[in-house]
């Protein structure tokens, strides 16, 4: 049976096909590794399977189209947190995984294992910043992350986006990307322009530079404004009543600080 931990989430039809063909000349080159089944973490009824797939599930789907009735196995003694770590680290080492999956397949273990990032970062051989950037992807909702494969979009491109807190703030970033096909250096800049509020000089397949400024986002601007003129209307009420009062907004990485001074 699958790997329930397996971080592949699709398999490509056209590719599965491809390596069928293959193993129908060939036959099946490397083995899948497996791992015999003492316990499901979930009631199976209707399962008869003895072996749990660790790595190969790809190669088991190609053989079963192909026809084949058996296939080499190599049987490794793993419990539940191996078998997804040698899940994950064979999909890694081929690159076989999109990075939201890889993201997932982290996450999982994280959860699965009580590691630390730092921990977890040095048993898949990265750095732990590379292992904290893959985590931070998942911000973006399971809509978003729909989007953002059908559209092409790169991990750098997800990375910028992620920096943008709600899914509200993000949606016209990511229409621009589609529309524009804006590259990932280019989606950066737009982003930054949006946290300094500085036109941004965005150049186009054609070469011709346009001028692009902050995402309007219109609610959000609404609120904005909204709480501008309580503060302002707050302030002369203070001010009526003998207090010096003054308000005033600073712009951070983190967001906007609103900061309001009340004195005799």
């Amino acid at each position: 049976m699958p790997n329930p931990m397996q971080p592949r989430r699709t398999f490509d039809i056209d590719e599965l096909q491809s390596l069928s063909n293959s193993i129908k000349t060939y036959g099946l080159i490397q083995p899948i590794a497996v791992k015999r089944i003492e316990s499901l973490p979930f009631p199976m009824p209707k399962s008869t399977a003895k072996y749990e797939i660790i790595a190969g599930e790809r190669r088991w789907r190609a053989s079963k189209m192909a026809g084949l009735k058996t296939i080499p196995c190599i049987i490794f003694e793993a419990d539940r947190q191996d078998s997804a770590m040698m899940a994950l680290v064979e999909n890694l080492q081929r690159s076989d995984l999109s990075y939201f999956e890889e993201a997932m397949a982290m996450q999982t273990l994280l959860l699965m294992t009580n590691r630390s990032q730092s921990e977890l970062a040095k048993a898949l051989s990265i750095s732990q910043p590379t292992l904290s950037n893959k985590l931070r992807l998942l911000k973006l909702s399971e809509r978003e992350r729909l989007m953002a494969m059908e559209n092409g979009f790169s991990e750098r491109h997800c990375r910028a986006l992620v920096r943008l807190e709600t899914e509200r703030e993000r949606r016209p970033i990511m229409l621009a990307i589609i529309k524009d096909k804006l590259s990932a250096p280019e989606t950066e800049r737009l982003i930054d322009a949006y946290f300094s509020e500085t036109p941004v000089e965005i150049k186009t397949e054609k070469k011709k530079p346009i001028k692009r400024k902050k995402p309007s986002i219109k609610g959000f601007l609404s609120d904005i404004k909204f709480l501008f003129n309580t503060l302002d209307k707050s302030v002369k009420l203070l001010e009526n009543s003998g207090y010096n009062a003054v308000w005033e907004k600073k712009e951070n990485d983190d967001g906007l600080e609103i900061v309001i001074k009340v004195g005799r």
